[in-house]
C-alpha cells in the first residue's frame, strides 16, 4: 500500500476516473528533469544547474573520454576479461552520450506529444475506453521501473565484483588519480566510476524507455479509435448528416494520431539509429567476455549488461510491429462499419479515409533502417559474426597468452 501511495501511476485506476494519458510518461519525464536537460526552475536554479553540470560532466561528456584515455594510458595493464568488460561498456557509453544529446536538443517534443495526448483524451467518453487508457498508463510506468531496475543492477554488480578483486570497475583515466598507489585512491576512483556509470545508466533508461512509454499509450488510443470506427452508422436514431459529422470527427482523430507520431519521429529516429549502429558490436564483445574470460562475478555482471543492451531496442521494435498491425485493424474496422446504405457524399469521404488508414504508421532510423523486429534481429545477429571472427582468428588465445607473458 505504501508503494501505491508513492507511485500511484504504477497502478490501474478506476474506470470512473477521467483518462490522463500523459501519466504514462509521468516518471519518465521526472527522471528526464533529473538528467539536467530541462529549463532550470527559478526556485532551485543554482542547485539544478550544479546538479546538471556534475551529472553531465561525469556521465555524458567525460566518461567516453575517460574510457579512451584509459586504454591509451594503461592498455598493457588490462587483463583480457577486464579489457572486454571495459570495451563493451565504452561503446555503449559513447552511444548513450550521443542519445542524451539528441534528447537534450529535442526534449520539448515530449511536452508537445503530451499536449496532443490531452486532445485525444477529450474524445474518450465511455468507461471501457477510460479503463483501456488507465491500463496502458500503469503498464507504461511499470515497464519504466523495470528498465531502471535492470540497468542499475548491472551498474551495481559491476562495481561490487570489481571491488572484490581490488580494481576499479572500468579503469578509466582520472587526472592525479592512480588507483594502484593506495587504497584511498582505489576507493575514490571506484566511487567516481560508479557515480559516472550509475548516472549514465540513469540517463540510458530515459533515452531508451521513452519510445516504449509514448507508443504504449498510443496503441491504447488506436484500439479505442478502432472501436469508434466500427460503431459508425450503427445507431438507427442518427440522421445521415449526424453520421457524416461523426465520420469527419473520426478523420480529425486520425489526423491527431498522425500529428502525435510526427512529433515523436525525429527523436526516435536519431536515438534508435545510434543504438542500431552499436548493438551488434557491444553484444559481440559481451559474448566473448562471458564465454572465454569472465569469472562468476564478471559473468553475472556481463549477463545483466547484455539484458540491458537487448532492452535498448527489442521492446520498441516489437511495439513497432504491433503498431503496423493496429493500422491495418483501423482500416478493417472502418470497412466493416455500416456504410452500405449511406449517401454518396458519405461513401466518397469514407473511401478516401480508408485509403489513408491503409498506410501504416512506421518509424525509420534516420531514413536508413525501418524500425522493426526484422531489423533488430539483423543487427543483433552481427554479434555472432563478431564472436565467430574472434574465434577463427584466435584473438582470444593471443590476448590470454600476451597477458600471461607479462
Amino acid at each position: 500500500m505504501q508503494l501505491r501511495k508513492i507511485f500511484p501511476a504504477m497502478y490501474t485506476l478506476s474506470e470512473d476516473l477521467p483518462a490522463r494519458s500523459r501519466d504514462a510518461t509521468l516518471y519518465l519525464l521526472r527522471c528526464i528533469f533529473l538528467m539536467g536537460v530541462r529549463k532550470p526552475p527559478a526556485r532551485y536554479f543554482l542547485a539544478y544547474v550544479l546538479w546538471s553540470f556534475a551529472l553531465n560532466l561525469s556521465s555524458t561528456f567525460y566518461q567516453p573520454i575517460g574510457f579512451l584515455t584509459g586504454y591509451i594510458s594503461h592498455l598493457s595493464e588490462f587483463s583480457p576479461g577486464e579489457f572486454l568488460t571495459s570495451l563493451q561498456v565504452a561503446f555503449n557509453a559513447w552511444s548513450c552520450s550521443t542519445k542524451v544529446l539528441i534528447v537534450w536538443a529535442l526534449v520539448k517534443r515530449f511536452d508537445e506529444a503530451n499536449a496532443i495526448l490531452d486532445e485525444m483524451d477529450k474524445r474518450i467518453t465511455q468507461a471501457s475506453e477510460r479503463l483501456q487508457v488507465h491500463r496502458a498508463v500503469s503498464l507504461s510506468n511499470r515497464i519504466f521501473f523495470f528498465f531502471m531496475t535492470v540497468y542499475m543492477v548491472y551498474a551495481t554488480n559491476t562495481f561490487l565484483s570489481a571491488i572484490l578483486i581490488g580494481r576499479p570497475p572500468y579503469q578509466n583515466y582520472y587526472p592525479y588519480l592512480d588507483w594502484r598507489s593506495s587504497h584511498w585512491h582505489l576507493a575514490l576512483q571506484a566511487g567516481l566510476e560508479y557515480f559516472a556509470m550509475a548516472g549514465a545508466c540513469f540517463q540510458d533508461v530515459c533515452v531508451d524507455c521513452y519510445p516504449v512509454n509514448f507508443v504504449l499509450v498510443l496503441r491504447a488510443h488506436m484500439s479505442i479509435f478502432a472501436d469508434r470506427l466500427r460503431r459508425l452508422g450503427t445507431d438507427p436514431a442518427e440522421s445521415h448528416e449526424e453520421r457524416y459529422e461523426q465520420l469527419v470527427e473520426c478523420i480529425q482523430d486520425h489526423k491527431i494520431i498522425l500529428r502525435y507520431v510526427d512529433c515523436l519521429r525525429p527523436v526516435i529516429s536519431g536515438t534508435i539509429f545510434v543504438q542500431f549502429l552499436v548493438v551488434g558490436l557491444v553484444l559481440g564483445f559481451t559474448l566473448i567476455n562471458i564465454v572465454l574470460f569472465a569469472n562468476l562475478g564478471s559473468a553475472i555482471a556481463a549477463l545483466s549488461f547484455m539484458a540491458a543492451v537487448l532492452l535498448e531496442t527489442t521492446p520498441f521494435c516489437i511495439l513497432c510491429n504491433y503498431l503496423t498491425e493496429d493500422c491495418y485493424k483501423l482500416a478493417d474496422a472502418l470497412f466493416h462499419s455500416n456504410w452500405i446504405d449511406e449517401e454518396t457524399r458519405y461513401k466518397k469521404t469514407l473511401m478516401y479515409f480508408l485509403q489513408k488508414l491503409q498506410q501504416p504508421i512506421t518509424f525509420m532510423a534516420m531514413n536508413v533502417f525501418p524500425i522493426s523486429v526484422g531489423t533488430n534481429i539483423s543487427v543483433t545477429k552481427f554479434s555472432f559474426s563478431v564472436f565467430t571472427l574472434v574465434k577463427q582468428m584466435n584473438i582470444a588465445e593471443k590476448l590470454a597468452k600476451s597477458n600471461d607473458d607479462e
